[in-house]
Parts: structure tokens; C-alpha cells; sequence
């Protein structure tokens, strides 16, 4: 056990160290415009959504899995919350909606998006469906309904308290940065100090083992997507909040980036490895990476890209070092 708190800090010091180098270098790149107070702000305001799905998405990979529907399941959670709204208050009057009908549409929205993980969650365990598929199913489900219920259209007009959760401030701190840090503090208690935690890092270690542990596989699996979800709707407040609408296909290109996060972040793509603490710091890396870019007025497409060869050299990196594991045996040097 010491041993593997001793790797995990190492593991956590080589990102903090990458983060004060990526830092100096898009600041020494940009100059002035990087090291601004309203670049900082930005990359604050912008961080949390970036965070909130890398997260997110840990928390589906902890047991070798993946979601990927986390982001059509954010735009839905959006959708549903303009939905109860204009029910609520009426067609063209959902800036007028009360503390009340925000609240409500924020837990029908949870809701919604609590279904959705429980589906994804159900099918996995107890139909035994590769996660893979099924969260590309529900995916490409939420994203034709999310098209169907919108027609495609960005609706706006959403009412300012509601704004306030994306974009407001508590003595000059941001509103997402702070929701974002009680996200996962109360996350860091769930998987570190309760069984449902444990039980996650078992199955993803060895899922034989943890069934003759007693872990009820098929409860935890579904847990776990739901808890997913749950970081999906949070996500959907920060962007409603940012940018006062919704639309079906917001934040696409998160999803590459949630999952290079996770990657970037020591979790390991077979389960049973990966922490908090990782992940974060691999989300700032990224986030400082992308300002930086996006203040050389990089081409989007091209990020995109360069997010994708990431991952791939992330992935050939870990699988050579496993071969060279395996394949490696030290030249006994007994009797001599």
C-alpha cells in the first residue's frame, strides 16, 4: 500500500510539473495576452466544464468502462430544464420564471439525466452489452431527440438566477470554479470512503474477485453510470449559464478531451486505477494548452486533432511500457 501511495504522488508530481512548464512556455508564446487578468478569468470561467465531464468520465472508465454519451446527456439535461420552464411560465416567459420552476426544472433535469445513465448502466450489467456500444446507442439516441425537441434551433432566454450557477461570482470567485470544487470533494469522499467506492476500484482491479467479495456487481455498475450523469447535468448548468442558451450538439468536442483528461490523468483504461487528483491536474494542463493555442489563433479543427494524436501516443506509451514489462527479465546475478 505504500508503495502504491508512493507512485500515485510521484505519478501526481510529474503533472504538476508539466503544468508549471506548459504554463511558462504558452506564456512566454503569448505574452502579455496570456498572463492577462481576462484571459485568466476566461480560463477559469471555462475550466469547470472541461473538469466536470473529465470527471465524469473517470468515474465510468474506474471499472474499465466508458460513457459516452455524457455530452449529448448535458445538452439533454439543457433541453429538458427549457422544457419545464416554458411549461412552467409559458411560451416566451421563461425569463420571468421564480426560484420555484428553476428548481424544478433543474431536478427534472437530473432526473432526466439520471434515467439515461440508469439505462446505460442497466444494460451493461445485466445484459453483460460492451459499454462501448451502449453508450455510443444512447449517444446517438439523445443526440437525434436533442435535434427532434430543438429542430435544430439554439433556444435562448434563459432566466438570470439561472444564468448566475454559469457565469455569477462569490466574492469575486467564480460560481463554476466553486461548483466544480464541491463536486468533487463530495466525488473524493464517495470513492475513497465509502464502499460503493471500493467496490468501483475492485471490479475495475479484478471483477471476478470483487463477485466472490460480495460486491454486488450489477448495483454497482449501474451506481456508477448514474453518478456520471449526475456530472453531465452539472456540466449543463455551467453552459447554460456561460452562454444563455442551449442547442443539440454543444461541446462535441469535449468528449475527445474528457477522455484525454482521464488518460492524460493516470486512469487506467482497463479500471481499477485512477484518481482525483490525476485528473484535475490533467484538465488544467489542457485548459492552459488550449487558451494558449486558441491566443496563437490556431485552427479549432486542428486542436481537435492534436487532441486525438494525444491520445494515441498516451495509449502507445502505456502499451509499450507493458511489453517492455512483461518481455524484460533482469540477468540473475546469484552465486557471483
Amino acid at each position: 500500500m505504500n508503495k502504491l501511495y508512493a507512485l500515485l504522488a510521484r505519478h501526481n508530481a510529474s503533472l504538476y510539473l508539466t503544468m508549471l512548464a506548459v504554463f511558462a512556455l504558452m506564456a512566454y508564446i503569448n505574452g502579455d495576452k496570456f498572463l492577462s487578468a481576462y484571459n485568466i478569468g476566461s480560463m477559469a470561467y471555462q475550466l469547470p466544464i472541461i473538469g466536470l465531464l473529465s470527471v465524469g468520465m473517470m468515474i465510468s472508465m474506474l471499472t474499465g468502462g466508458i460513457n459516452l454519451s455524457i455530452i449529448a446527456n448535458a445538452n439533454l439535461n439543457g433541453i429538458i430544464i427549457w422544457q419545464v420552464l416554458e411549461f412552467l411560465t409559458g411560451p416566451g416567459r421563461m425569463k420571468e420564471a421564480g426560484t420555484t420552476a428553476i428548481v424544478i426544472a433543474i431536478l427534472a433535469g437530473f432526473m432526466v439525466s439520471g434515467l439515461v445513465g440508469l439505462i446505460n448502466g442497466f444494460l451493461i450489467a445485466v445484459f453483460e452489452i460492451p459499454d462501448i456500444l451502449v453508450t455510443l446507442g444512447t449517444m446517438t439516441l439523445i443526440g437525434g431527440l436533442n435535434i427532434v425537441i430543438t429542430r435544430g434551433y439554439t433556444i435562448t432566454g434563459f432566466p438570470a438566477s439561472l444564468n448566475w450557477i454559469g457565469n455569477g461570482q462569490i466574492y469575486s470567485i467564480p460560481v463554476p470554479i466553486l461548483l466544480f470544487l464541491l463536486a468533487v470533494i463530495i466525488t473524493s469522499v464517495i470513492l475513497y470512503r465509502t464502499r460503493f467506492g471500493f467496490s468501483l476500484y475492485m471490479m475495475g482491479a479484478n471483477a471476478t474477485a470483487a463477485r466472490y467479495s460480495g460486491v454486488n456487481l450489477t448495483r454497482v455498475i449501474v451506481a456508477q453510470y448514474i453518478l456520471s450523469a449526475c456530472f453531465a447535468s452539472l456540466t449543463s448548468l455551467v453552459m447554460i449559464g456561460q452562454l444563455n442558451s442551449i442547442k443539440s450538439n454543444y461541446a462535441e468536442s469535449y468528449l475527445l478531451v474528457a477522455v484525454l483528461a482521464s488518460f492524460l490523468g493516470g486512469v487506467d483504461p482497463l479500471g481499477g486505477f485512477g484518481r482525483i487528483g490525476g485528473v484535475l491536474a490533467a484538465t488544467v494542463i489542457l485548459q492552459i494548452i488550449s487558451s494558449g493555442l486558441n491566443l496563437m489563433r490556431m485552427d479549432p479543427f486542428m486542436i481537435t486533432a492534436m487532441w486525438g494524436a494525444i491520445i494515441i501516443i498516451i495509449i502507445f506509451a502505456k502499451a509499450l511500457t507493458g511489453v517492455i514489462k512483461r518481455h524484460w527479465q533482469p540477468t540473475s546475478q546469484s552465486g557471483k
